[in-house]
């Protein structure tokens, strides 16, 4: 009866109005489609979209069930309930073929998978469904729907994204009044981030906002998921990776952080939290380049933070390490979203560093280096440099430099490198 209140409702209400995001759903997969992501990050309106598509195609509303496990009304619920959605469903389609169901937060129905794949066995159902990440990793989906899924993460907004939610157009010519517009929001994008529901807050609420973020993360996330006890150390942890972000981080270096702030846990203890912040899509590690994949492995990884909001909320400045995270969580939107066989990595010899080694395959694509300020002679000799030797040492011509502002094309020992400012790269 409950089940029947509330796809009813939905029927009635209608699908809300949404943005457009880039992350497309394919739409008639024979597998569940799986997306998962950090909390807010815009999952159910993902969804929305998905079903607008369907209904534009030529489907019904009525063929569509949307169920949000997460709705108090549905507490309780088990995997034998979600049956009544079956003869639910037949009862007001009769005669349709296949069904279309998208079950929102699935995760709160203990045992939901033998359901969802009982329905893809017998390929007259196409299933969506979403969950947080921290319940919803998507090797422990795969397992549990044994390969009958398709996963996808949604990132927070790409700059892209960003500026249509401000509605700005920007493949409309940049005059300067409009350029000048762009800085002005890449500066809020750089500060606040691209969470979704924030972009039209000002800048308090954005950050009140951000804390409450921060808090379902840890508490339902983090310490609801695994049963962590030392919450204490687990914030600690936390404020210690934001404030090193865009930073070579390893066990032993968070280990010594933690003790120097007066946090005593021991180094597997350390691993063993550190390794939930990325399972959740908190952190996002980089590894070094290296030809085997073991030597990768093994290597200390540069670690990045899933939004650059999350860096204002403990009150971090260093602009040249925020914008290089950005670089870092753009390029793998582009992996997910457009570019699957796209691999990320940083090069270091000893002597210099370049920030990504974008490869496909076995075969280094690209280089990027980034630098707020590459017109300061001391640091345009310091990144060319580097980007010189590797280079030459990944046989990669495709040289590149992302600045704040910064644009050029120059001729260095026979090579080419580009200068991008940010906002044009992030727009290509």
């Amino acid at each position: 009866m409950i089940l029947e209140e509330v796809i009813s409702e939905f029927h009635e209400l209608g699908i809300p109005e949404t943005r457009e995001r880039e992350l497309n759903l394919p739409a008639n997969m024979d597998v569940a489609v799986v997306l998962f992501g950090l909390r807010r990050v815009g999952k159910t309106h993902l969804l929305y979209n998905t079903m607008e598509k369907l209904l534009q195609s030529g489907l019904p509303i009525e063929r569509i069930f949307y169920v949000n496990f997460e709705d108090e009304r549905l507490e309780g619920l088990t995997a034998g309930d979600l049956s009544a959605l079956v003869e639910l469903y037949y009862k007001l389609n009769p005669d349709a073929d296949v069904m279309y169901l998208f079950l929102d937060e699935v995760q709160e129905v203990q045992g939901w998978e033998k359901f969802v794949r009982r329905l893809l066995e017998r390929k007259r159902a196409r299933v969506f469904v979403t969950g947080s990440s921290s319940k919803f990793l998507s090797r422990e989906i795969a397992t549990s729907l044994r390969g009958r899924s398709l996963s996808f993460q949604l990132f927070p907004l790409s700059f892209r994204e960003f500026l249509s939610f401000k509605g700005f157009d920007h493949s409309r010519p940049l005059t300067e009044a409009r350029r000048g517009r762009l800085k002005r929001f890449l500066e809020e994008y750089v500060r606040y981030g691209g969470f979704p529901g924030i972009v039209s807050y000002p800048e308090l609420i954005k950050i009140r906002t951000l804390q409450e973020y921060l808090d379902l993360i840890i508490y339902r996330d983090l310490i609801e998921r695994y049963g962590i006890e030392k919450t204490g150390a687990m914030k600690a942890l936390i404020r210690v990776t934001v404030r090193n972000f865009a930073r070579k981080l390893s066990i032993r270096k968070l280990n010594g952080l933690l003790a120097s702030s007066g946090v005593r846990l021991s180094r597997p203890t350390t691993s063993e939290y550190f390794s939930y912040l990325e399972d959740v899509g908190f952190v996002i590690p980089v590894r070094k380049y290296h030809p085997s994949d073991v030597e990768s492995l093994r290597s200390t990884s540069k670690i990045y933070i899933a939004d650059t909001g999350f860096v204002s909320v403990f009150g971090v400045g260093d602009l040249g390490h925020r914008i290089e995270n950005i670089v870092a969580v753009e390029l793998l939107r582009r992996k997910h979203y457009y570019d699957p066989l796209l691999e990320v990595r940083y090069w270091d010899d000893g002597k210099g560093e370049v920030d990504f080694v974008l490869l496909r395959g076995l075969k280094v694509v690209e280089l990027i280096q980034v630098s707020y300020d590459v017109e300061e002679p001391t640091t345009m000799d310091r990144e060319l440099k580097a980007l010189l030797r590797a280079s030459k040492s990944l046989n990669c011509k495709n040289l590149t430099v992302i600045t704040w502002d910064y644009e050029d094309v120059r001729q260095v020992e026979e090579k080419t490198v580009k200068f991008v400012p940010l906002w044009r790269w992030l727009l290509s």
